[in-house]
Formats: structure tokens, C-alpha cells, sequence
């Protein structure tokens, strides 16, 4: 019986042991990273505007495709009244559908901080939009795509949600959007009538030394990347196809982000123009 009982308390120990050296390898955050995101992006596509309206979106993840390229599957977020106050316009409803850079594994965090990587600083995604009155954000009265409205969305997404959290200052922000380009006459999602529009952004940049606090690193781990200087400014090319939806009061904008445009040409075409809304 002694033998059995020390048997089992080996064993114990053991597992204890492995656990602990588990939790100390790079592979850890990124484990946490998925089972974290996968519950809260839950949670919050259940107050989404989608889940309000009855409709889906449903945007391929890093799975998708053969590369190393972006995380395994696209997360939803809520900030109905954070992006309300933002924009001065009460009852704005967003709903945030995104995806960020694959984790290097060997490193333990999101290659959303490597500055020698192809996809640094990038995002893809959607964003929803609802208006108090039912009208349609991001478009002027000719129904073309308003850049200002569509930047003013992405600056309230990159700044409040992401680098803010990083510890970003206010007043070192840094948001220019130039060589905008807009066609129309695409079909994505299964739908025609959208409107393409394609810029060069100049923005902060994801790289700096590690903080305390800081959730953010639930998802993509802590930056574990050689920094330079923190937040320093990168240009990015940019798509953008906008559509609204009547039947839903909603506007619905697909986005790409990235230092490299031939990494925005292979996520506009593996990757949002596989997406589905039904």
C-alpha cells in the first residue's frame, strides 16, 4: 500500500514538474492564447450586431491558407459604447471582426511585434457599423466610400483596443491615410455592389519593450522582438471594400493591413474574398 501511495505521489510530482516547465516555454502563451480567444470571441459575438440582426459573417483564419501567415481563426469584438463616445454619436454600434499575425513559436508572441517580419503591425478583418438612425456610416451622399469615416473607424480600433493597451500615448499617435483609390463593381460575400478602396497608411507601430499589465498579451503574447524605438511610426498599404445592407441597417467593411502589399494581395484573395455572409 506504502509503495502505491509513493507511486501516486511520484507521479503527482512529476506532473507538477511537467506543468511547471510547460508554463515556462514559448509554447505556453500561445496555447493560452487560443483557449482565451476562443471563449471571449464567443462571448462577445453573442452581443454583436450580426447576432442582433440574425445574419453571419464568416471570415477563413490563418488555416486557410498554406503559410505560416496569420492566427488559426478570426475573433469577434464588441464596442458598441466605447466607439460611440470615440465618434461624439450616441447609440454607434461596432461590431469587429479580426485577425492578427501568426505567433512565432520559438519567440512566444505574436509576430504582430517582429519588425523584420512581412506581416508586422498587420490586421484583416471586418468591420460592422450601425447608425442610431438607421442610415448608412462610411458613405457620402453619392454612396461612395467616405475615407474619413472608414479612417476614423480604424483609428478607434488600432489606437483605443490595441496600442493604448501596448502603452501608447495619446499625443504620440501618429494616423495619415494618402493615395486613396476607389473602384466600384465588386462582388464579395456573395453579394455584388461593393466598393473598393485602396491607400497607403502611415501609423505607430506595433514593436516595444514589454509592460506590466497589460491584457493584450493574453492574445498575442508579450513581445519578445529586438526593439529599436517604441511605436515608431510604418508605412502600410491598405484595402478596403465597403458595402451597406439595408436589410440590417448595418455597414459592413472587409479590411486588410500590412507593411508588404503583396501580403494585402494574397489576404484579398485567399482570404476576404473567401468570406461568406448569410
Amino acid at each position: 500500500m506504502r509503495r502505491k501511495i509513493r507511486t501516486i505521489g511520484m507521479i503527482l510530482v512529476c506532473i507538477a514538474i511537467a506543468g511547471s516547465i510547460f508554463v515556462m516555454s514559448p509554447l505556453f502563451p500561445y496555447v493560452r492564447s487560443l483557449a482565451v480567444m476562443a471563449v471571449y470571441s464567443h462571448v462577445c459575438k453573442e452581443d454583436s450586431i450580426m447576432e442582433k440582426e440574425g445574419f453571419d459573417v464568416q471570415i477563413p483564419g490563418g488555416g486557410a491558407t498554406n503559410e505560416t501567415d496569420w492566427y488559426p481563426f478570426v475573433m469577434t469584438f464588441t464596442a458598441d459604447q466605447e466607439f460611440s463616445n470615440y465618434i461624439g454619436k450616441p447609440g454607434e454600434k461596432l461590431t469587429i471582426l479580426y485577425n492578427f499575425p501568426a505567433f512565432n513559436l520559438s519567440e512566444g508572441c505574436s509576430r504582430l511585434y517582429d519588425t523584420k517580419s512581412q506581416y508586422y503591425n498587420g490586421f484583416y478583418g471586418a468591420y460592422l457599423v450601425q447608425q442610431e438612425d438607421g442610415s448608412a456610416y462610411g458613405f457620402d451622399e453619392q454612396g461612395n466610400l467616405d475615407s474619413d469615416a472608414i479612417a476614423d473607424t480604424a483609428k478607434f480600433d488600432f489606437f483605443s483596443l490595441v496600442l493604448e493597451d501596448f502603452g501608447l500615448q495619446q499625443e504620440d499617435e501618429v494616423f495619415t491615410c494618402e493615395n486613396i483609390e476607389l473602384d466600384d463593381g465588386y462582388r464579395m460575400a456573395g453579394y455584388d455592389g461593393w466598393i473598393r478602396m485602396s491607400s497607403d497608411i502611415l501609423v505607430n507601430g506595433a514593436s516595444h519593450k514589454k509592460q506590466d499589465g497589460v491584457t493584450s498579451y493574453l492574445q498575442y503574447g508579450a513581445p519578445n522582438f529586438a526593439v529599436k524605438e517604441a511605436f515608431t511610426p510604418v508605412e502600410m498599404k491598405s484595402v478596403v471594400y465597403g458595402r451597406y445592407f439595408e436589410e440590417y441597417h448595418t455597414s459592413i467593411f472587409f479590411y486588410v493591413m500590412a507593411p508588404d502589399e503583396n501580403v494585402c494581395r494574397q489576404c484579398e484573395g485567399e482570404i476576404l474574398k473567401a468570406s461568406v455572409i448569410e
